[in-house]
């Protein structure tokens, strides 16, 4: 009967293949042929996928698209949890003892509670959620008997129209499903989650509920402050929304979790059967929960209303829109955006608070030596300093933190912004919406009037822009700004792109700031390690001896999501322009000569010097800091090589200066 079974399952396999184009009549019966000889009885994708006649993203989507169970252990292995011989020690075992995966992988430590829900979640396409007392309707659970729940295990947590959403562990417990059935006939959906957390929660809303006593389920905590999340207490605007309506609820939990784990940004997306939530920690976009479909419409709403956005509208779908909230005597500004997807609205909100944009330069990164390059730059009276990168590299907040050091009495700071990110005291910051950005020019005029020492646009992007900084440079301001480039050398040859030869034809001093953020080692689990040989051949440096540097990595552990990695730092590439790198951008000789003559100033430090340093002192992994680095830059450092010596020159001038931090020193 077994037989007749998987043959009807590899039929169907066979028959969606064939269907999708995927693979051939031929391809097909090849494969059911394997698999009728070999005596390890494989699957149908699985034989496919060894002939390379398919690959494991193809036969994922089919197995989706028709309904078809992949195998859990191949979950697990697609998302890195795990390797294939972790599976196949498992597995044997498995043979052996007649054991759940699961659970002996758990066992073996080779995956925690967290990625076996996960993997499960998916391998059933049923939402995964990480449950929350907050999020819980007591009025739901008090129509369950409490021993019923704590028997199986089983969290009811949303009610929408006539489903209700029950949160399990081992969604494929028959008897959970027979109970469920007798009391919600077809009117429930299951989701996964970790099954320590639903003991959790459950025991503590059961709690909770006991002390209430007689009094009536209140559909939500009546605690002072039911959605504070670890130092975070929301006070968000009131609305005609009832305050008591679980979406409410969620929408709140969702935004505090999401500050108290230092998210920079929050994504939920639509997707076919869930709403999938993520957070941006790092620089890194790491899963956080899902939240079931029908939930999806509901929680997009409450955002509209959050962010000023007419619910009835019809290109509602398509804008962008500002929430403000208060968390613990903090202004947060979230900017929201709304895209349509084909199945739902796709929703993206950045976080914005002083607490993370506005900072010192000495808390930027900076080497020391670096820092106190930056520094002399930043005190002459004139000249133009770009901050360069790509998105997301930090220029931003490097060009406030720059603007934060000569925010003085005696120094007027104009700026003009799309928009302003920050705000600082003492500054006179001016804002163009994306509509206007025409009127830059017409608007730098007018800031020239001001009487200002230091003028700032918030990016140089045309001619324009890039015509009026110029201007503003050469009657001997200064002036700051940013611009989208991979690095220092980058930066000069897009001015020259932007008709500004006439800026370097002329003795006012320019200078380029170019960065890239780190993840830093979690000090939490922080271990020494040995990287690849490879990784140090790659960074191409001259007599290079590994046994003199005591390298590191995270481990991975609860504080750090079990990344290895836990805040961020700035790798900063600082360029000052003199005579002799002038005279070769004029005379259009190429980035890569150009770079050979910074590299021959003992005072520049490549990108690439400044990311190897922060990981030969321990701060982040080698493997992170190649990683940084563009294709073209690597393309472009390939033909050159660093020298140990003048690497640690740098790192010997930063100890002496005493920044330095002392566990990435070197070996004795």
């Amino acid at each position: 009967m077994c037989a007749d079974m998987d043959e009807r399952h590899f039929s169907r396999l066979g028959a969606a293949l064939l269907h999708e184009g995927f693979i051939d009549e031929k391809q097909l019966q090849y494969a059911l042929q394997i698999q009728q000889d070999s005596l390890s009885r494989k699957r149908l994708g699985e034989i496919l996928v060894d002939l390379g006649a398919i690959t494991k993203r193809q036969l994922r989507e089919v197995a989706r698209k028709y309904k078809h169970r992949i195998p859990l252990g191949s979950v697990l292995t697609d998302s890195g949890y795990i390797s294939d011989n972790d599976l196949a020690g498992a597995l044997e075992e498995q043979r052996l003892a007649y054991r759940p995966l699961g659970q002996i992988l758990i066992e073996r430590k080779s995956i925690n509670e967290e990625q076996f829900a996960i993997a499960l979640a998916r391998q059933l396409s049923f939402p995964y959620i990480v449950p929350s007392q907050r999020m819980v309707d007591r009025r739901l659970v008090a129509r369950f008997s409490k021993n019923l729940l704590r028997q199986y295990g089983a969290l009811p947590l949303f009610q929408n129209q006539d489903i209700v959403t029950v949160l399990v562990a081992n969604p494929l417990d028959h008897a959970l499903e027979q109970m469920l059935r007798s009391l919600l006939g077809s009117r429930y959906e299951l989701a996964v989650g970790p099954k320590s957390a639903i003991e959790a929660t459950l025991r503590q809303v059961i709690e909770e509920s006991e002390l209430i006593g007689a009094r009536p389920p209140a559909a939500f905590s009546s605690a002072a402050n039911p959605y504070a999340f670890g130092r975070y207490a929301l006070d968000a605007p009131k609305t005609s929304a009832d305050p008591s309506s679980q979406i409410v609820a969620i929408v709140d939990h969702i935004l505090a979790k999401a500050l108290a784990e230092r998210a920079s940004d929050i994504h939920l997306e639509s997707l076919e059967s869930r709403l999938r939530i993520r957070h941006r920690i790092d620089g890194k976009l790491l899963f956080e929960t899902d939240l079931p479909k029908h939930l999806s419409d509901g929680v997009i709403r409450r955002l509209k209303v959050l962010a000023n956005i007419d619910v009835g509208d019809a290109g509602g779908d398509d804008a962008d829109g500002h929430m403000y909230l208060r968390a613990n005597g903090d202004d947060i500004d979230l900017r929201v955006s709304f895209y349509p997807t084909v199945f739902g609205s796709s929703v993206a909100i950045r976080v914005l608070t002083n607490e993370i944009g506005l900072k010192d330069l000495s808390d930027l990164g900076m080497l020391p030596r670096a820092l106190e390059t930056l520094k002399m730059i930043l005190d002459a009276p004139s000249g133009m300093i770009l901050f360069a990168g790509p998105t997301g590299s930090g220029k931003t907040t490097s060009l406030y933190a720059s603007l934060n050091y000569l925010n003085k009495n005696d120094l007027k700071i104009c700026t003009v912004e799309s928009p302003v990110e920050y705000r600082i005291e003492g500054i006179a910051q001016s804002q163009l919406k994306r509509s206007e950005a025409a009127m830059m020019p017409q608007r730098i005029k007018a800031m020239m009037h001001q009487d200002p020492d230091v003028i700032v646009l918030g990016e140089i992007n045309d001619e324009d822009s890039a015509s009026a900084a110029v201007e503003a440079a050469l009657s001997g301001h200064k002036v700051f700004s940013t611009i989208h480039t991979d690095d220092s050398i980058g930066a000069i040859l897009r001015i020259m792109d932007m008709r500004m030869r006439t800026y370097l034809l002329s003795s006012t001093g320019l200078a380029v700031i170019s960065q890239r953020l780190l993840r830093t080692i979690c000090r939490s689990c922080k271990e020494p390690f040995s990287p690849p040989r490879r990784l140090l051949r790659e960074f191409k440096i001259v007599d290079f001896d590994p046994a003199r540097w005591t390298f590191r990595r995270g481990k991975g552990c609860a504080a750090c999501h079990q990344t290895g990695f836990l805040g961020r730092t700035g790798a900063f590439e600082i360029l000052a322009v003199n005579d002799e790198i002038r005279d070769a951008c004029l005379s259009n000789q190429t980035a890569l000569l150009i770079r050979r003559i910074a590299q021959d100033s003992v005072n520049y430090i490549s990108l690439r010097e400044a990311a190897l340093i922060k990981a030969l002192l321990g701060e982040t992994t080698l493997e992170e800091a190649f990683s940084l680095l563009s294709y073209s830059e690597k393309q472009a450092f390939a033909s050159m090589s660093l020298a140990e010596s003048k690497i640690l020159h740098w790192i010997e001038r930063d100890a002496e200066m005493d920044m330095a931090e002392p566990g990435g020193a070197p070996k004795a």
